[in-house]
């Protein structure tokens, strides 16, 4: 009977090994179970408000569980993806204004404002994830790494025979009772690069339910074009613009101030509207010089942004646009839509007399952003007909507020970016020790 009381003990032995096993499973894997659950506990909530939402709203709700569910479906998520989000955010917009070239523009900046305050619990939800502290301190090149060990992995013969015969392997094992997975779903579980892709996956799927549910919720919101272009609200406007004074948080770095000024000074205003892009493509060119002045050392410096800081800046950015904090005479423009100020007139091919064209081809030389407008307006009111002083005074003051929200989010965008590699300067010497 000793070969039998040797099988028990062998039985045994083995029995313990999966049980540990099993539990390093189960510990390893708990915040990325828990966020795959909830993320799909949202999508299936979103989903039943389509019922009695409005056509718009639910054809939007459609366009981003289908979004959200596309990005959980993915096997290998890039990060980079993330750029479709301007495209998502057009879709969504153009639910609600089909008929128009550019829906997303059509949105006011009041309600615009509300939605990004009122959206702001999903980044919260999403710092807080029990998963979100395994990534918190990798950065976007760790990421990348993972992904391209995955990739590796995938092609090899080994996980191509288990592919294709993945529903066989899986019900051999229901057919024996185990209550254990397939060995490359062991291997998904307890690799930390899977990890990491998973993890990255459902972080991905948060960011796409966050501005899609702002999206919607700035759309649903009633916006009323802005319309009191008259001499007495003009004047007003104009006032408290000169009233404000150029902000002390401008960058030291006189590039970063001279990538500023191309995107928001006056004499580039003057001469045409900033558009998103164009205020996206400044700040990739900032953070590319902040980058590099913390990782010197690094062939791509961008990819050296912890993950953690980054979201956590990204959220006091947007807290701190979301209150209109920084921003003078908001009210004024609270009912304008963005395409309104994106519509403004070049300056220089409005009907103007001679003296007045050449008066503002040259005050950009002379004055800030904030007193341009007014200057403008008053030389106008002495050499122009009323009405083309009036029109000519809302023109200004269009752009002068553009270029300011433009110049107050560029500089507050810097700011953040410093702090995120500053201390994702930290976090890399931390984990090196």
């Amino acid at each position: 009977m000793e070969w039998w009381t040797s099988f028990k003990i062998i039985w045994a032995a083995i029995a313990l090994i999966t049980l540990g096993g099993t539990a390093v499973l189960i510990w390893r894997v708990r915040g990325v179970l828990t966020w795959k659950r909830s993320l799909h506990a949202e999508l299936n909530a979103l989903r039943e408000t389509a019922a009695y939402a409005s056509p718009p709203q639910k054809a939007g709700i459609c366009l981003i569980e289908a979004s959200c569910r596309e990005v959980l479906n993915t096997l290998s998520p890039e990060i980079s993806e993330l750029r479709d989000i301007p495209d998502l955010v057009r879709s969504l917009a153009a639910c609600y204004h089909p008929d128009t070239d550019r829906p997303e523009l059509q949105i006011a900046i009041g309600p615009f404002l509300r939605g990004l305050e009122k959206s702001l619990h999903q980044l919260d939800r999403t710092l807080h994830r029990p998963g979100f502290k395994k990534l918190r301190n990798m950065s976007i090149r760790n990421i990348r790494d993972s992904r391209a060990w995955y990739l590796r992995v995938s092609a090899s013969p080994a996980y191509g025979w288990y592919f294709r015969n993945k529903k066989k392997i899986q019900g051999f094992s229901l057919l024996r009772l185990l209550v254990l997975p397939d060995p490359f779903s062991w291997l998904a579980y307890l690799s930390h690069h899977l990890t990491v892709m998973m993890l990255t996956k459902y972080l991905m799927t948060d960011i796409y339910l966050f501005f899609g549910k702002l999206t919607l919720e700035a759309f649903d919101a009633e916006s009323i074009p802005f319309c009191e272009e008259n001499e007495a609200s003009l004047e007003e406007t104009l006032e408290e613009l000169e009233s404000e004074t150029d902000a002390n948080d401008i960058p030291a770095d006189p590039r970063i101030r001279e990538i500023r000024n191309r995107l928001a000074g006056v004499s580039a205003v003057m001469a045409s509207n900033p558009t998103f892009g164009d205020w996206k493509d400044a700040v990739c060119e900032a953070a590319s010089i902040i980058a590099k002045k913390h990782f010197p050392e690094s062939e791509y410096p961008l990819e050296e942004a912890a993950l953690g800081p980054l979201l956590e800046s990204t959220r006091s950015w947007a807290d701190t646009l979301g209150k209109g904090e920084g921003v003078p005479v908001l009210h004024r423009f609270y009912r304008m839509r963005v395409g309104t100020l994106y519509r403004a007139k070049n300056l220089s091919e409005s009907f103007l007399p001679k003296p007045l064209r050449k008066f503002i081809l040259n005050v950009g030389k002379t004055y800030g952003w904030a007193k341009w407008p007014l200057k403008v307006y008053r030389m106008a009111r002495k050499t122009s007909p009323w009405q083309i002083a009036l029109e000519l005074g809302w023109m200004a003051s269009k752009k002068a507020f553009l270029a300011h929200v433009c110049g107050k989010s560029f500089d507050r965008a810097c700011k953040e970016l410093e702090e995120v590699y500053r201390r994702s300067g930290e976090i890399r010497k931390w984990r090196s020790k």
